[in-house]
């Protein structure tokens, strides 16, 4: 039988809390943002600096493949250093990074200064989410990680507005200087207001353990990243799957056999922390879809420029951040399990309607679809991640958030590769000579695979069991 851990109400009671939540969040945000910024505007880079596309494209993959393999060694981070050093740190790697890459001469350069950036993120992204329900009691988790969800749904897709907006009026170089003066407050008030808040202990860390992270988390967003231009049969592509998932077969195994592992992976014998974990995994990779066909469909289908796609789709970020909020209270009060079945429910019916799409659908019909997806998306996302983190005991906190963002940022390397390699392979199987007919053909065709991921997680949420006591909602 699984394992089952209760939730507890024990939380750490700190002083300044709201001022520690703001900078914690605003951190979170200026991390996230950073990873759509770029593909906006990489062509403008690429005429800038004179490099080709496949090169710039490492500029994204380049910051992905950094924070995937830091998130994994989160844990022990969390464990071995104080909050107060791992967040300053972190926001230091980063102002430092945007600061090399603002001014970077050349491409070298400023794939470095991406690179120190992610190193700051792939600290930050985990150690807010373990904070946050390190420090906040149990009846109003989801409240708050609704909030933290907002940010982890709405600043990837404000990315690209904010970058169309300043490549239009600027240059890419302000997409990195932009954020600097608010990246330096936040070190201020970090610096001011933030104190310890994990406990800290003296472990050791096991190099073969890090050493399989960074090979198999890297080399599974390598394979993903590289399929969308190589294709799914290149040996490079195929090789490094293939490593990644046996080196992170052997990391897991070693986790569970370490008398003090780099990454507990204990949760995942709790049934209600597992099938999170699938939904999470299954509905982000239909939200990237989404945010990576729709822009590609309106600009390539029909001539709409990346700036004013990023409009078209903005209230949907919009709808998303409301829903976020609005369900991680409501979780609170009714338990998750409700709004999960009612998001996934209506995700599967909204993914139906997007394989309707057309070089005949108007930019309102755009922007409604996409508000009724990212809704059903906002009515699961928040539930399940609170129903996941709840079934941590305090020890565990920081382990369970670090596979929570793993996945995440796997999910969105594999996402975009994914879909992007369906959408080619769709258009490819239509022998037809007009280009838009081909690519709408391609584009209802990853849609309706997307649609199989959007049942799968009906499926999962089906499997959570939860239970009604008087104050609040414990899971079994």
């Amino acid at each position: 039988m699984a394992a089952t851990t209760q939730p507890i109400e024990k939380h750490v009671q700190v002083k300044n809390r709201i001022p520690l939540i703001i900078v914690l969040m605003l951190g979170n945000f200026i991390a996230l943002i950073n990873e759509t910024v770029m593909n906006v505007a990489l062509p403008n880079i690429e005429e800038t600096l004179g490099i080709p596309t496949t090169t710039a494209h490492w500029l994204s993959t380049g910051y992905m493949l950094t924070i995937g393999i830091l998130i994994p060694i989160s844990a022990y981070l969390m464990q071995r250093f104080t909050t107060r050093q791992l967040l300053l740190t972190a926001l230091s790697f980063f102002f430092i990074g945007t600061l090399i890459a603002g001014f970077a001469p050349n491409f070298t350069v400023l794939l470095i200064g991406r690179v120190i950036q992610a190193s700051g993120s792939g600290i930050i992204i985990p150690l807010v989410t373990t904070v946050i329900i390190t420090i906040t009691p149990l009846a109003k988790r989801g409240s708050m990680l609704g909030l933290l969800m907002v940010v982890i749904l709405f600043a990837p897709a404000i990315g690209p507005v904010f970058s169309g907006m300043v490549v239009e009026q600027a240059s890419w170089r302000y997409v990195f200087i932009s954020v600097l003066p608010l990246t330096l407050i936040l070190l201020g008030f970090a610096a001011y207001y933030v104190r310890n808040v994990l406990e800290t202990k003296r472990t050791k860390i096991d190099i073969v353990s890090v050493v399989l992270a960074v090979i198999g988390f890297g080399s599974i967003v390598i394979g993903f990243s590289s399929a969308s231009e190589q294709g799914w049969t290149s040996p490079i592509v195929l090789g490094a799957l293939l490593v990644g998932m046996l080196a992170i077969a052997y990391f897991a195994y070693r986790q569970f056999h370490l008398e003090t592992p780099m990454l507990d992976l204990r949760p995942y014998k709790n049934k209600n922390f597992l099938m999170a974990i699938l939904v999470t995994i299954t509905v982000m990779m239909c939200f990237f879809a989404a945010m990576i066909l729709l822009p590609v469909f309106m600009q390539d289908a029909l001539g709409i420029s990346a700036f004013d796609s990023g409009i078209v789709l903005f209230p949907g970020g919009i709808m998303i951040a409301i829903m976020a909020l609005l369900t991680g209270r409501l979780s609170d009060r009714f338990g998750p399990k409700p709004f999960a079945i009612t998001g996934t429910v209506l995700l599967v019916a909204m993914i139906g309607l997007m394989t309707t799409i057309s070089t005949d659908t108007t930019k309102l019909q755009f922007t409604l679809l996409y508000v009724g997806f990212t809704f059903a998306i906002g009515l699961i996302l928040t539930p399940m991640t609170t129903l996941g983190l709840n079934q941590l005991t305090e020890e565990l906190y920081s382990h369970g958030s670090a596979s929570l963002n793993a996945f995440n940022q796997i999910s969105g390397a594999i996402g975009p590769a994914l879909f992007i390699t369906l959408m080619s392979s769709g258009s490819q199987a239509v022998s037809n000579e007009n280009a838009n007919q081909a690519m709408t053909a391609g584009f209802q065709f990853a849609f309706t695979i997307a649609g199989a991921f959007a049942v799968a997680a009906v499926v999962f949420v089906l499997f959570v069991k939860q239970s009604k006591p008087a104050h609040h909602y414990q899971y079994e």
